[in-house]
């Protein structure tokens, strides 16, 4: 683990999270296709943010957390 100014890295760079009030942002590399939900994941290879991986997932709930969990499993055993 190394802490830097904007964010903690890991030796194994799979994800980055973001914590806001609502919600928590996260970028997880997308190693596969996937059918992608509105409000829950977006494609952002097109535009600029800061971090690892093409897809956004928004989770605002333990329920929203559990869906995630495939996509940044995949996204672990690909980095």
């Amino acid at each position: 683990m190394k802490e830097l100014e904007l964010y903690v890295a890991f030796r194994r760079n799979f994800a980055c999270v973001r914590v806001r009030s609502k919600d928590l942002q996260v970028w997880a590399k997308d190693p596969a296709p996937i059918s992608l939900e509105h409000g829950f994941t977006r494609d952002v290879s097109q535009i600029g943010h800061h971090g690892t991986g093409d897809l956004e997932i928004r989770i605002e709930s333990a329920s929203d957390l559990e869906r995630a969990y495939p996509l940044l499993l995949r996204s672990y055993q690909g980095a």
